[in-house]
C-alpha cells in the first residue's frame, strides 16, 4: 500500500512539474490585435478576399472575384469568337459577418460565422456588358492558429438569390486563407 502511494505521489509531482515548465500557449491574434486580413479563396468564383473585424465578434468580408481567367473561347451554342487574355467576368461581394467561437484552446481556434450581404457580377464588353445582382447569406467555419498567429483558413457556403436580371438561386462555395496584419 505504501508503494502505491509513493508511485501516485511521484506521478502527481511529475505531472505538476511538467505543467509548470510548459510555456503558456499564445492565443491567435486574428480579430483581436490584428483586425485586417487579406488572402485568396478558391471556389465559385476564385477571389481575392479581405476581412476587417469591427469587434471580436463582427466583421466586414470583401471579395473581388474572377471567372474564366485567361483565354476566352465560345461554346458550340455561342456566336462569339475566341479571344486571348483578360477576364471574362468580374464580381465584387461584401458581407457583414457575425462570428462566434466553437472551440478555443491552447492549439487552433475554431469559429463559425453567418452573415448577410450582396454580390455584383460585371461581364466584359465582349459579353454585351451584362450586369447581375444577388443577395447572399454566407455560412462558414474559420480556423486560426497560435503559430503563426496571423493565419486564418476558412470554408464557406453562401446561398445567393439573384434578383437582377432574373430571379435565380445559386450556392457559392469557397476554401480560402487570409493573412492578418
Amino acid at each position: 500500500m505504501a508503494l502505491m502511494d509513493r508511485r501516485s505521489l511521484t506521478l502527481l509531482a511529475g505531472c505538476f512539474l511538467a505543467l509548470t515548465w510548459v510555456d503558456d500557449a499564445s492565443a491567435t491574434q486574428v480579430g483581436r490585435s490584428k483586425d485586417f486580413g487579406i488572402g485568396f479563396a478558391f471556389g465559385s468564383p476564385t477571389s481575392i478576399v479581405a476581412k476587417y473585424f469591427v469587434s471580436p465578434a463582427n466583421a466586414f468580408d470583401f471579395g473581388l472575384g474572377f471567372w474564366r481567367l485567361g483565354r476566352r473561347c465560345a461554346g458550340p451554342d455561342d456566336d462569339r469568337v475566341c479571344r486571348d487574355g483578360g477576364f471574362e467576368r468580374l464580381t465584387f461581394n461584401m458581407d457583414y459577418l457575425w462570428q462566434e467561437q466553437i472551440i478555443a484552446g491552447s492549439g487552433a481556434k475554431l469559429d463559425w460565422h453567418i452573415g448577410g450581404g450582396g454580390r455584383v457580377w460585371l461581364w466584359d464588353d465582349y459579353a454585351g456588358g451584362d450586369f447581375a445582382l444577388a443577395a447572399r447569406m454566407p455560412v462558414g467555419i474559420d480556423v486560426t492558429f497560435p503559430k503563426p498567429d496571423f493565419l486564418e483558413v476558412f470554408l464557406e457556403l453562401a446561398p445567393a438569390v439573384y434578383i437582377v436580371p432574373d430571379l435565380d438561386l445559386d450556392i457559392e462555395a469557397f476554401l480560402g486563407v487570409r493573412f492578418y496584419f
